[in-house]
């Protein structure tokens, strides 16, 4: 399993190198003696006029900055929706789990938890919201952090040790503590503090059900922080529609509320997923047997700034978006060379188009739209000889709405 885990980062960061750096700005800072990289994407409408809200979002152990670029999958949602993006770079460190965890290698790039004499992870943290606010103009108030696996673990840490400066975490896949639960590492916040968590249940690499004498159940951990932040007493529970049966898993949302300062806790329970970002790219089948597929019911990403913002979750139906519903969207294969297919179920016959978009924004087709049935629809698209190698974004248009998106890659 750990050859397979650094065989993904090797495949993932060789798509990356074919991201437009065009909006993609790498910086550096000096931290505890040393130098420290951070990628920064900057969507096209930013000015600086106006403070904008800035997601960290942070890579797993073994991974990248440019790797959490590709299955974080945040980037046309804030140009969207207007925020920027950091995305820092972990040192080489041990295995964090102290070699319990099988599947993880002995030594990768992440993030140091728990090791004193590693790495000043938490440091960095602070040093990078320095300096991208003294770059940038970001909103003090709305800044985020938003991790995988071992990334998920620090955005933890920085909700326990950085009251004040993160107003709120989400975590995928990534194992945590709270305030009086047993420690994976001791946490001292001060307030409540928004938490949402995404995790498979058939996770076969953080297992949902915790490790004894390292992290606990996720069910106890999201609980956990659901009492702290003074929330009501039991939790409000919704089956999401399973809107990809083919990647076999399911979804609930379990969300604690009527909590102390707004600090709610939602907790996206993929019912036998894996260790992936839900609506991210879709996993190598030949590594599907440690991360599981991409599930398809609801976007991670999405969720994930809806709850950043205080906004009702999109997969309830308590405040869908004025026009189409979402659509879940599959393309493959993921990368293509000449041919992508996009695969979605309609809920009722409707007008469909599907625009793509390179990089940058700019639209790269437009193929007529098509009446279709209700039900499953493929469509195909053949793409220019001329169009270069790199991701493109497709969208698919229902009835004149963007109703689902998916990130492909050309090689």
């Amino acid at each position: 399993m750990p050859a397979r885990l650094t065989l993904l980062c090797f495949l993932c960061t060789a798509f990356c190198s074919n991201i437009s750096a065009q909006q993609a700005l790498d910086r550096s800072l000096t931290h505890d003696g040393i130098a420290r990289s951070y990628i920064v994407y900057v969507p096209q409408a930013y000015t600086g006029d106006e403070a904008w809200p800035l997601i960290i979002s942070l890579h797993g152990y073994t991974g990248t900055a440019q790797l959490q670029r590709l299955i974080s999958n945040f980037e046309a949602l804030a140009g969207e929706e207007n925020f920027l993006l950091a995305y820092p770079q972990g040192l080489e460190i041990d295995d964090p789990s102290g070699g319990i965890l099988p599947a993880l290698p002995p030594r990768g790039t992440g993030w140091n938890i728990r090791d004193p004499d590693g790495p000043d992870d938490l440091g960095f943290m602070e040093a990078l919201m320095d300096s991208i606010s003294a770059e940038f103009n970001i909103d003090p108030a709305r800044v985020f952090a938003a991790g995988h696996s071992n990334g998920g673990t620090l955005a933890y840490v920085m909700a326990c040790e950085l009251t004040g400066r993160i107003a709120a975490i989400a975590s995928v896949g990534g194992p945590g503590t709270s305030p009086g639960l047993v420690p994976f590492f001791v946490c001292n916040t001060s307030a409540p503090t928004p938490v949402i968590h995404i995790h498979g249940t058939s996770d076969a690499v953080v297992p949902y059900t915790g490790v004894e004498g390292l992290f606990p159940p996720i069910p106890a951990l999201v609980e956990s922080w659901g009492g702290f932040n003074g929330c009501a007493a039991g939790p409000v529970v919704t089956e999401i529609a399973d809107a990809g049966p083919q990647d076999g898993s399911t979804a609930t949302l379990i969300q604690y509320l009527d909590c102390e300062q707004g600090a709610e806790v939602w907790h996206f329970r993929v019912n036998g997923g894996g260790h992936w970002w839900p609506g991210s790219i879709d996993v190598p089948p030949f590594l599907e047997s440690v991360f599981g597929k991409t599930n398809r019911d609801f976007d991670a990403s999405r969720e994930i700034w809806n709850f950043f913002t205080g906004q009702p979750a999109t997969v309830t139906g308590l405040a869908q978006p004025a026009g189409a519903s979402p659509v879940a969207v599959t393309a493959f294969p993921n990368p293509f060379r000449e041919e992508v297919s996009v695969v979605f179920r309609l809920q009722e016959a409707s007008g469909v188009r599907l625009r793509v978009y390179d990089p940058v924004g700019r639209p790269t087709a437009a193929p007529e739209e098509q009446a279709l049935p209700a039900g499953l629809q493929k469509i195909q698209w053949e793409t220019p000889p001329h169009l270069p190698a790199g991701w493109y974004l497709l969208v698919l248009e229902v009835d004149g709405v963007p109703a689902g998106r998916q990130l492909v890659i050309r090689e």
